[in-house]
C-alpha cells in the first residue's frame, strides 16, 4: 500500500509515524515541512516550506494524487492536526483522527471519552487521512539522510505573525523516562520544590495535573492530560493526583505508576501498580531519602 508521510523534521514523531508506515508499505516516501534536516531513509523525500494546512492542503493534494498514495499518515499534533482536515477535504478522503493503534488489513482503533472506550473501524481502500496519537507507537531508529525535492507552496491564504516556542528547563515531558507530577493536593505551587527534587534524583521530569495548572502552580506547559501532554514513561509518580478520566487518558502508556494520596477511595489508585495512602509530606521526602542512600 503505497504510504506517504507528512511531518516537520522532527526525528521521533517521524519515527511514530515510519513505524506505522512500514507496516504497509517497506519504504514509505515522506514530505517533510518547514526547515531541519530530515533523518531516516524513505523511497522518495518532498520538502514544503510552509507548515499551515490552508496554504499547503491543495498543493499536498496535486502530489498525492499524481504519485496515487493510498495511505497519508500524519501526527496529532498542533501543525498535523491542522493540515489533516483541509487535506483531506482536497482530495475527498475519509479522515480517521487520533489513532492508537492500527493493523495491516487497515483494522484502525481510537479511543474515546478520555480513553475509557475504543471505538474501532474497518478501513476501506485508500486514499485514507490518518493522524496518530503521539506515544502509541514505538519509534522507529532513522539511519541516514535522505536528500528531498522542493515543492512549490501555493497562495499565502494564511500568515503565521508569531511562534512562540514552549521553554522549559530539563527533559521534555514527552521523552521522559520518569516523571513525577503533582496535582491539586499538593497544596501550594512553592511545594512542587520537593517534587523536583526527587525528579533530579531520578533524572525524571515534573509534571502537573489540570488542578494544579489551573491554580496557578505549574505553567500550561506542564499539563499531562487529555488537554495537555500525553506521555508514556516507564515510572509515573502522581502526587496529589485525584486521577480524573482527563488525566489518565494522559498516561494510558505509562508502564509503571505510583499514586500517592490521602484519599484511599482516589481514582488514581485504579490505575496505579503501586499506591500509597497517606501524606506525601511524609511518603515523598522518604523516597528521596530512599533515593540517596542507594545512590
Amino acid at each position: 500500500m503505497k504510504t506517504l508521510i507528512i511531518e516537520t523534521a522532527n526525528a521521533k514523531i517521524l519515527g511514530e509515524l515510519v513505524t506505522v508506515g512500514r507496516l504497509f508499505c517497506a519504504t514509505p516516501d515522506v514530505v517533510v515541512l518547514g526547515s531541519g534536516e530530515l533523518a531516516g531513509s524513505y523511497g522518495k523525500a518532498f520538502r514544503v516550506a510552509d507548515t499551515l494546512g490552508a496554504n499547503i492542503g491543495s498543493g499536498l493534494a496535486d502530489l498525492i494524487k499524481s504519485e496515487g498514495y493510498e495511505l497519508i499518515l500524519l501526527s496529532t499534533t498542533a501543525i498535523g492536526s491542522g493540515l489533516a482536515g483541509p487535506l483531506a477535504v482536497s482530495l475527498g478522503a475519509p479522515i480517521l483522527s487520533e489513532v492508537t493503534g492500527i493493523a495491516p488489513d487497515l483494522t484502525i482503533e481510537r479511543s474515546l471519552y478520555g480513553s475509557k472506550a475504543v471505538a474501532r473501524y474497518q478501513a476501506a481502500s485508500g486514499p485514507l487521512v490518518l493522524t496518530i496519537k503521539r506515544k502509541y507507537f514505538e519509534a522507529a531508529v532513522l539511519e541516514g539522510t535522505t536528500p528531498t525535492v522542493d515543492l512549490p507552496v501555493g497562495p499565502q491564504r494564511i500568515a503565521l505573525l508569531e511562534e512562540i516556542d514552549e521553554e522549559r528547563q530539563g527533559i521534555p515531558l514527552e521523552d521522559a523516562e520518569v516523571i513525577v507530577t503533582g496535582g491539586r493536593g499538593i497544596g501550594t505551587g512553592d511545594n512542587f520544590t520537593i517534587l523536583n527534587d526527587m525528579a533530579g534524583l531520578l533524572n525524571g521530569a515534573v509534571g502537573a495535573s489540570r488542578g494544579a495548572v489551573d491554580e496557578g502552580w505549574m505553567p500550561p506547559g506542564a499539563q499531562i492530560g487529555q488537554t495537555g501532554k500525553i506521555v508514556a514513561p516507564n515510572v509515573y509518580f502522581a502526587v496529589g493526583v485525584s486521577g480524573a478520566s482527563q488525566h489518565l487518558a494522559g498516561i494510558s502508556n505509562a508502564k509503571c505508576v505510583v499514586a500517592i494520596n490521602k484519599d484511599n477511595e482516589a481514582n488514581i489508585f485504579k490505575r496505579a501498580r503501586f499506591g500509597i495512602v497517606g501524606d506525601y509530606k511524609k511518603a515523598v521526602p522518604a523516597l528521596i531519602n530512599a533515593l540517596k542512600e542507594n545512590g
